[in-house]
């Protein structure tokens, strides 16, 4: 029988945020425990006893709380000392950190004082994201790209979530191993319904986005895109964020596009959005920064095709004539959604591409490339 390693996931992205990171994060966990294994979550108190955590999630004390840009901060107080305190409680085989700031550098301190191997997982380009940072960009990139390439050379194993990361990450001349394991999606979408019914010819074609409204997503970019598109088509786009209201107006006063063809849903349950993934017929996507893109594979799962502009995160996963197409475009965009939607022998190909894809992005798959990581450090 193999060891039970106990770990200790350090994050400072976690509820009540949601997205990419903390998905990827929780899915770990869940697989780990499925696995027989005894994973930790420590994270940042950010809203005091509003919290409504599983015994697994513990919080380091925070005492400055605010906001900034609508989102919850948090500031630790003796963080590294509170680390340490819990990770030698609970006797963690391994530190897993999750950010190169804040709790993720004290958590590699804590690990060097104790002896303990540290995992990192690089899940975001953290400089693409310096618009999060109140000083100026020009500034803060370069001072972010040198404090996280200082980071991976204090860890001992670094994950990736797509091999464009990995293949950056080598040409800064980063030497510690690397691997790219791609995160796992929610098993509420690898165990959606599929629809059985068949478009018929006048049938509308429907578009889905679904993602934070944020900058760094370049939605506006897929509603430039649609507004060329004729009366067939509609669009449904499904999410939340800062830029929820302006890109509201941008698509129905800045492009007069009509609510008939044009829908927003905010913040949709895992309910509203198996629907929608399996309602679809083609999946949009505009980013440039994702490393991966998890709601590409969510899509996928509801045999949904995915026409993405080129992105780190899609070219691991988007297999140009097989699940979708990568474009480097507007109009490139525009012709594929066209070609797709009039071509019922290619939507069904690249439907059941779509769906064969997605089986590889289970949340066990998920944790048995990671326990062989941490194996390999043990």
């Amino acid at each position: 029988m193999k060891r039970q390693l106990t770990i200790a996931h350090i994050t400072n992205n976690y509820t009540p945020y949601s997205g990419g990171v903390v998905h990827s994060i929780d899915s770990l966990v869940g697989g780990l425990q499925q696995q027989g294994h005894n994973p930790f979550i420590i994270t940042l108190d950010f809203l005091g006893d509003a919290h409504d955590d599983p015994e697994h999630v513990v919080r380091v004390t925070a005492p400055i709380k605010f906001m900034y840009k609508k989102k919850h901060c948090a500031i630790p107080w003796h963080c590294k000392k509170w680390i340490k305190r819990f990770i030698q409680q609970v006797d963690a085989d391994i530190v897993h950190v999750h950010h190169p700031f804040l709790l993720g550098a004290a958590g590699v301190q804590v690990a060097r004082d104790l002896g303990l191997p540290v995992v990192f997982t690089y899940h975001t380009m953290y400089e693409q994201y310096s618009h999060y940072v109140p000083f100026f960009k020009k500034i803060t990139q370069p001072i972010i790209k040198k404090k996280v390439k200082k980071f991976c050379s204090l860890v001992d194993f670094i994950v990736v979530p797509s091999n464009t990361i990995k293949h950056q990450l080598l040409e800064q001349s980063i030497t510690k191993t690397i691997t790219c394991i791609p995160s796992a999606i929610n098993s509420v979408f690898l165990d959606m319904p599929l629809c059985t019914k068949k478009r018929k010819k006048n049938d509308p074609f429907n578009l889905l986005f679904v993602s934070r409204f944020e900058k760094e997503k370049n939605i506006p970019f897929l509603l430039d895109v649609f507004a060329q598109l004729d009366n067939c088509f509609t669009f449904t786009l499904c999410g939340y964020g800062t830029l929820y209201e302006t890109i509201k107006n941008y698509a129905f006063e800045t492009l007069s596009l009509s609510p008939d063809r044009v829908t927003f849903v905010h913040k949709p349950s895992h309910k509203q959005l198996t629907h929608f993934y399996v309602q679809t017929d083609c999946f949009l996507f505009a980013s440039q920064t994702d490393t991966q893109g998890l709601v590409l594979a969510e899509a996928m799962a509801g045999s949904t095709p995915v026409v993405a502009l080129h992105g780190p995160g899609q070219k691991d996963i988007i297999i140009d004539g097989e699940n979708g197409f990568l474009v480097d475009s507007k109009e490139t965009m525009k012709q594929c959604i066209e070609k797709i939607a009039h071509d019922p022998e290619l939507h069904q190909k690249l439907k059941s591409g779509a769906f064969k894809t997605a089986q590889k992005y289970s949340s066990s798959m998920f944790a048995e490339k990671i326990i062989k990581c941490y194996e390999h450090l043990v």
